[in-house]
């Protein structure tokens, strides 16, 4: 029946929009987080349903001012509203209806968050918690007109029946203080919320409070404690999370950035007190709203984002570190994408970095390829012809996506052992692949250039073709990344992706590397067969099920608004990226029981090349095995010691009448994955550890429904 599921969805959305906004207050998405600060406001039952009130209004004016339900959902407008209330509670202005004051204050969160994240995205900066701060300070002035009547002083007594050491002063104020509560039990379930959340969250947290207590004895010696170390407290722990484990890689570099975000709270918090008591105002949240963003603009002049290296927040900084590490392992360090080989076909490196010859010093970071003719040399023949050199006069194409920064022609080519070091580039091209990025292709045969300065290039378009101008005795193509357009430049490193490589008459793939010299590489040459059945188009729904018989997972594909493709089920997303040499699943976020991770561990990128066999390794996180309390030391660890959650697999693919089958093997496990060539189903077998799983993902037919 249809009622069924659309209940379930209602009630579903129901209590997202409820518990929600409480786990937001720690950065969390998680339900039970939320159901947790719950639970900690819920001491005082009275001021639990004030909040419960604001979260309700401001849903409700979310909703009517046409925000969106996906909006309401995931509780910005609640958590603000929330806030909002707890804050007016504690600081109480002394004027006003305490639910006079919790609905304007509601009305005015969602006022003040949609307009400052219309004003702040526009400067890619998040607002965090101010508009907390504005609604909280209009609603405290307003109030200070309003006639006196009852006060929020009688809604803040904790249940009755509590033991005495739940509202006991100690350190776990630490902790309460985030949710403007006092007392051992509150303490404990926000630290109980934390964890729940995210280990490093929690580290995070309990360093705030330690660099706070360092603070207020460093600066406030022998004096007693008071509301003025309290908000400091309170700013250095938000600061330490959200520097730590939101904006920045949770790496010691950035836990090493938290700490000193949390010293600036601390004292931005003492600085700011006096001068907002001299008009009756909290300080609450604004040091914390002014450090953080102080340290995102200041890090965007860095020359490098790395150490820490920032990032677009994910749903907990576990999922952050692990992507990081996974994209670190899998496609480089360096902070663009590795560039395709300028060149068709099979090609040496005669001069590799460091070379003999000319890659020295500030240009150490050349390469030069030269074609392989029959039986693997360089030339045909006696090799004193231009003509009896394999390479010469082939077509020679951009390696990246740009636009032509510069262009050198009419250089004659060299006779075969003469050189000319006037020209010392002969005919050249540079393109700009963005700021301060440019690649240099240089000895290029004078006439052949076929774009012009200003011309808009993309990866494997020909540009000119392979000569023997400027110096160079023999015909050869010179190829480096720098940073300006002028030639000469210093040379600076960089990468090669979708490189195959010739080893003992095995095809092997290379994701991101320099080739050495002496080897053999070629691009990827693309077999459509195999990329039509892995075409993955937006809208599409697939049927996966582990061992027959078993339950069934639907996944339809997305794309989102930052142009990002995933499979998204029930249960997990699978992000991929799919282009013209290859299909990368490049990673995975959702619940352990999804089918989804199975794809990731089993065919993470599957190379379409032309040759009968290939083979590659990968690098994996081995999260995607763990059970929970496994993979929560396994995350923690990998805060220090990267490695802890790296698998390394070894794949290959082979190509048979109709199929093609790809074997994954780790020390873990091994997977045989094969793709029905016509129709696109993948059976997957996987065997970890003695434990046998297989999987079937087929498309689902259209008009045809699957039960779940």
């Amino acid at each position: 029946m249809a009622v069924g599921p659309t209940s379930r969805s209602v009630a579903g959305g129901l209590i997202e929009s409820l518990l929600r906004p409480y786990g937001q207050i720690l950065f969390s998405r998680n339900l039970l987080t939320g159901a947790l600060v719950a639970a900690a406001i819920a001491i005082t039952p009275k001021l639990f349903l004030l909040t419960l009130l604001a979260i309700a209004v401001a849903s409700l004016a979310a909703w009517l001012f046409g925000l969106g339900t996906d909006t309401i959902r995931e509780g910005g407008p609640g958590c603000i509203a929330a806030l909002t209330t707890l804050a007016l509670a504690l600081f109480a202005p002394g004027g006003g209806s305490p639910f006079v004051l919790v609905v304007l204050g509601a009305i005015f969160s969602v006022l003040f968050l949609a307009s400052f994240q219309t004003l702040f995205s526009s400067l890619s900066l998040p607002t965090h918690a101010l508009p907390f701060v504005a609604a909280t300070w209009v609603v405290h002035l307003a109030a200070r007109l309003m006639p006196a009547g009852p006060t929020f002083a009688g809604l803040l007594h904790p249940w009755g029946l509590l033991p005495a050491w739940a509202g006991a002063a100690s350190i776990l104020d630490l902790s309460a203080v985030l949710v403007f509560q006092h007392g051992a039990l509150a303490g404990l379930l926000i630290l109980l919320a934390l964890a729940v959340h995210s280990r490093i969250s929690l580290l995070l947290a309990v360093l705030g409070g330690a660099i706070a207590i360092f603070t207020q004895r460093w600066l406030r010696p022998g004096l007693a404690p008071s509301m003025a170390d309290t908000t400091a407290a309170f700013n250095a722990v938000l600061a330490a999370m959200a520097i730590g484990g939101v904006w920045f890689v949770p790496q010691p570099s950035a836990i090493g950035l938290a700490a000193v975000a949390a010293l600036l709270a601390s004292v931005a918090s003492y600085a700011l007190f006096p001068v907002l008591a001299a008009f009756s105002l909290p300080v609450i949240s604004l040091p914390f709203v002014l450090i953080v963003l102080l340290l995102l603009t200041a890090a965007r002049m860095r020359q490098h984002d790395r150490r820490p290296r920032s990032i677009i927040p994910g749903s907990h900084p576990e999922e952050n570190l692990a992507a990081y590490l996974v994209h670190l392992r899998r496609f480089g360090n360096l902070p663009w994408l590795p560039f395709r080989l300028p060149f068709r076909g099979e090609w040496f490196v005669s001069q590799g970095h460091d070379g003999q010859h000319t890659h020295k010093g500030l240009w150490r970071h050349g390469l030069d390829f030269q074609g392989v003719a029959a039986g693997g040399q360089p030339f045909q023949g006696e090799g004193k012809e231009l003509r009896d050199f394999a390479c010469y006069g082939l077509p020679v194409v951009a390696a990246g996506s740009g636009t032509v920064a510069l262009v050198e022609d009419g250089i004659p080519d060299n006779r075969i052992g003469e050189i000319n070091p006037q020209d010392n580039w002969g005919n050249a091209i540079v393109i700009s692949h963005g700021p301060a990025l440019f690649s240099v292709y240089a000895h290029l045969h004078p006439k052949s250039l076929r774009v012009k300065v200003g011309d808009v290039v993309t990866p494997g378009m020909e540009i000119g073709r392979c000569g023997n101008s400027g110096r160079s005795p023999t015909p050869h193509l010179h190829f480096q990344i720098q940073r300006s357009k002028h030639l000469g430049s210093p040379t600076i490193a960089f990468e090669f992706g979708d490189v195959i490589l010739r080893r003992d008459d095995v095809w092997e793939l290379g994701t991101h590397l320099v080739p050495d010299e002496g080897s053999t590489v070629r691009p990827v040459q693309r077999e459509d067969t195999l990329a039509r059945a892995l075409t993955f188009v937006p809208g599409t729904t697939y049927v996966l099920q582990a061992n027959p018989g078993s339950r069934k997972e639907l996944a339809q594909v997305e794309i989102d608004l930052r142009g990002r493709r995933f499979l998204r089920s029930p249960l997990g997303k699978l992000y991929f990226d799919a282009y013209d040499s290859a299909l990368v699943l490049t990673g995975f976020e959702g619940a352990p029981s999804s089918l989804l991770r199975f794809l990731l561990l089993s065919a993470a990128r599957v190379p379409f090349d032309s040759a009968a066999e290939i083979a590659w390794t990968d690098s994996l996180p081995r999260r995607l095995l763990l059970p929970g309390i496994l993979r929560a030391i396994a995350d923690l660890s990998s805060v220090v010691v990267p490695d802890v959650g790296r698998i390394d697999v070894a794949y290959r693919l082979k190509r048979d009448t109709g199929r093609a089958v790809l074997c994954g093997t780790s020390a873990e496990w091994s997977a045989e994955t094969v793709v029905d060539l016509g129709s696109g189903e993948q059976s997957i077998a996987i065997d970890h550890r003695g434990a046998k799983t297989t999987l079937i993902m087929r498309k689902l037919a259209s008009g045809e429904k699957e039960s779940r």
